[in-house]
C-alpha cells in the first residue's frame, strides 16, 4: 500500500472511484482493523432523507437535528479523543450521480470536519455510483 494513499484516506473524506474503491477499502480494514458501514443513498430524494439514513444507519444519537448544523456537531463529537469509537469506522457513502447537487451540501459539511479529524478513527469514503 502506497504512503501517498495512506495519507489521503485514513482518517479522512475522500470521493472514490470505482478502481480505487478496493484499495482505499482494504487499507482501512487491514491497516487500521476498521468496520466498514455502507451508507447507501441512491434512494434518497432530499436531504432530509439522506440526513435520516445517515442518522439511522451510524448510530446518531436521539437529540440529532436533521439538519447540516447537527450532521456538523454529531460528527464532530465522533472525533474527540474522549468518544471512543473501537475499532475505527469507514463510512461508505453510495449515491447515484443524478443526486450531485442535492448531496452537495452535505458532502460539503462532512468534508469541513474531517479536516478537523486527528487519527484514523473515522474515514469517509464517498462513491457516486
Amino acid at each position: 500500500m502506497s504512503d501517498a494513499l495512506w495519507v489521503d484516506v485514513a482518517g479522512k473524506m475522500r470521493d472514490v472511484a470505482y478502481d480505487e474503491i478496493g484499495q482505499c477499502l482494504s487499507l482501512c480494514v487491514d491497516e487500521c482493523s476498521a468496520d466498514v458501514l455502507t451508507v447507501d443513498l441512491r434512494h434518497a430524494v432530499t436531504q432530509q432523507d439522506v440526513l435520516m439514513t445517515m442518522a439511522n444507519r451510524l448510530g446518531f444519537p436521539d437529540y440529532f437535528g436533521v439538519n447540516l448544523d447537527a450532521l456538523y456537531d454529531v460528527v464532530s463529537e465522533r472525533l474527540l479523543p474522549e468518544y471512543l469509537i473501537s475499532p475505527p469506522q469507514v463510512w461508505l457513502f453510495k449515491s447515484d450521480v443524478v443526486q450531485q447537487k442535492m448531496l452537495f451540501p452535505i458532502k460539503d459539511t462532512l468534508r469541513d470536519v474531517m479536516t478537523e479529524a486527528v487519527d484514523v478513527r473515522i474515514t469517509v469514503l464517498w462513491w457516486t455510483i
